[in-house]
């Protein structure tokens, strides 16, 4: 895919809350001119800590002690640190689960995680960590506790939704007009310093 009407291409980096991002997928011409929002889906391009899935050890993301601290603490943090909070669009999250059954049906948030799907379809956009092992938001089954994670050589396999030695790569949709302006206004020196290291 090439570059969306404000600029933004695959691959691209840049640094936000003092957080490094990267482009895994900008709006289509097509999808912008539908829904009339130009937007860029980004992740964290390295895991941002290490913590549990949900601390009650369910693999529902919805309803994930996660899912509470993105959208809470992490989103706030992120806020706080000068980045536009109407720059977050809110987006959807399949939770199917690997083994099919959809009885989780899906979440709607501003900050999520990627499911195995977007990972398979987005995977050569996706920087990879060698060192780290981190969340998707797909469970294994509703029937178990197991949630499916990125291996550190990049292969998935689950875990249990309690272990806190996982990382978390969030996942945000980012408004592509209010992202240029917040590139080139205040945070430019951010983005020098970035480029620099």
């Amino acid at each position: 895919m090439k570059k969306n009407k404000h600029g933004f291409e695959p691959k691209q980096e840049f640094t936000m809350g003092g957080i490094a991002w990267t482009v895994i997928q900008p709006t289509s011409p097509v999808m912008a001119s539908i829904t009339g929002v130009d937007w860029v889906k980004c992740i964290a391009s390295n895991c941002v800590e290490q913590r549990a899935f949900d601390e009650r050890n369910k693999n529902d993301f919805a309803a994930s002690s996660l899912r509470a601290y993105l959208n809470g603490e992490f989103l706030r943090r992120l806020i706080k640190a000068g980045a536009p909070e109407e720059m977050f669009e809110y987006f959807n999250i399949d939770l199917t689960a690997e083994d099919g059954l959809k009885n989780y049906g899906g979440d709607r948030v501003r900050i999520g995680l990627i499911t195995c799907e977007e990972y398979r379809l987005l995977r050569g956009n996706i920087p990879t960590l060698p060192d780290r092992s981190w969340w998707t938001a797909t469970p294994d089954s509703p029937i178990n506790s197991f949630v499916r994670l990125v291996c550190v050589n990049g292969t998935l396999d689950g875990s249990g939704a309690h272990i806190e030695r996982r990382g978390v790569r969030p996942l945000c949709n980012l408004k592509s007009e209010i992202l240029v302006s917040y590139l080139n206004g205040e945070n430019a020196e951010e983005q020098t310093a970035g480029d620099a290291n």
